[in-house]
């Protein structure tokens, strides 16, 4: 599982792009909305797009958490050279 940024981003445009196709074939068979939940295709794809979407939200607290840390380590230099 790989946490860079641009990736993940990229990853996730992607899933929304297919997903989007997909609505656009299942709109041409006249599948309503409320029935594309039911199908595996669609089930899956969305899935797809929900962990990338998961794996930045767990990549923006790695990301802060990182940035607390170097804050008090600036924090914490800055007073012990006083």
């Amino acid at each position: 599982m790989s946490l860079r940024r641009a990736q993940l981003e990229r990853q996730l445009q992607h899933a929304e792009a297919t997903i989007a196709d997909y609505s656009k074939v299942l709109d041409g068979q006249n599948v309503p909305a409320d029935q594309r939940k039911k199908l595996p295709k669609w089930r899956q794809m969305t899935a797809q797009r929900l962990q990338v979407k998961n794996r930045l939200k767990s990549l923006k607290v790695i990301e802060d958490r990182e940035e607390s840390f170097r804050q008090s380590a600036i924090a914490a230099s800055e007073s012990s050279e006083d």
